[in-house]
C-alpha cells in the first residue's frame, strides 16, 4: 500500500492491485471520495472487484483515519485545496468518483482540475443529486444528525455510545456543513468531462429524478444508471457498483 501526501498530511490512500502483475504506469487512476463522515476505508472492499487495469486511491480527509489529529475542514473549497496536490501528482488518466457528499467534492475537484488544464477522463457520482438550492441544509443538532443517519440506512452501531458520538459526530457535522454551503459556480462552467450518475434503486432520498439533476451541470456526455440497493449501495453492493462503473468507463 502507498500513500500520497497533501499539504497537511496523507490525503490519498492507495489500495494496491491484487498480485504484482502488470505495470502500474499502464493503469487508470480511480480516485474515490467517501460519504459524509467517511474515509478511505469506505472503499477497501472495492479493490478485490476492480479490473486489474484500474489503480484505486481513496480520499482521507482531515480528522479521520491516518489524519485523525488534524483539524476538520468544513468547506468544499478548503477540502479541494487540501487534496489537490496529491491528485495532481498522480499520472493520467484520472477517474474521479464520489459517494453522496463525496460526489460534491469530486465535482468541485473536477472543475478545479479542468481550470488547470488537467481534466479527469470521467466523473462518477454515486447516490447524490447535483449541488444547488435543493442540497439539504446542515443538521441543527446531534438529534438531527442521528435521524439523518438512520433515514439513509447507515449502520446505527455506536449511536448509543457517548464515546462514539463524541468522536464521529463532529466529523459528520463538518462534512454536512461543507455540503450544505457549496453551490456550483454561477453561469458555469459546465462540465465537459463525461459524467455517470449511479443511484440505488431502493434509495428513497436519491431517486432517479434526483440523480438526473447532474445533467444540468454537464456540457459533455451524461449517463444515468441504477444499481441494486439503498443509499449505501457502494459499500453494500460493491460488485454491482463496480460493474456499473466499469461499464461506464468502457462506453
Amino acid at each position: 500500500m502507498q500513500n500520497n501526501s497533501g499539504p497537511s498530511g496523507v490525503s490519498l490512500h492507495r489500495f494496491g492491485p491484487p498480485g504484482e502483475a502488470g505495470d502500474p504506469a499502464d493503469r487508470a487512476r480511480l480516485v474515490c471520495f467517501p460519504h459524509a463522515g467517511g474515509g478511505a476505508t469506505a472503499y477497501a472492499s472495492w479493490r478485490r472487484a476492480l479490473p486489474d487495469r484500474i489503480d484505486l486511491h481513496a480520499h482521507v480527509p482531515p480528522g479521520r483515519e491516518a489524519r485523525g489529529r488534524e483539524a476538520l475542514l468544513d468547506s468544499v473549497p478548503d477540502l479541494v485545496a487540501d487534496v489537490l496536490p496529491a491528485v495532481l501528482a498522480l499520472p493520467q488518466p484520472l477517474v474521479l468518483a464520489g459517494h453522496s457528499f463525496g460526489a460534491c467534492l469530486a465535482y468541485a475537484l473536477t472543475l478545479r482540475l479542468t481550470e488547470l488544464g488537467r481534466p479527469p477522463a470521467h466523473l462518477v457520482v454515486l447516490a447524490a443529486g447535483a449541488p444547488g438550492p435543493a442540497t439539504p441544509r446542515a443538521p441543527g443538532d446531534d438529534h438531527e444528525i442521528e435521524l439523518l443517519w438512520k433515514r439513509l440506512g447507515a449502520n446505527p452501531a455506536g449511536l448509543d455510545r457517548p464515546a462514539f458520538r463524541e468522536r464521529f459526530f463532529p466529523v459528520l457535522r463538518a462534512d454536512l456543513t461543507a455540503h450544505a454551503s457549496f453551490r456550483p459556480p454561477l453561469d458555469g462552467p459546465h462540465l465537459t468531462t463525461p459524467v455517470t450518475a449511479l443511484y440505488g434503486d431502493e434509495d428513497a432520498d436519491v431517486t432517479a429524478d434526483v440523480a438526473a439533476t447532474w445533467r444540468a451541470l454537464c456540457a459533455g456526455p451524461f449517463r444515468l444508471a441504477a444499481v441494486p440497493g439503498g443509499h449505501f449501495f457502494p459499500q453494500n453492493s460493491p460488485t454491482a457498483t463496480i460493474g456499473a462503473l466499469a461499464h461506464a468507463l468502457d462506453v
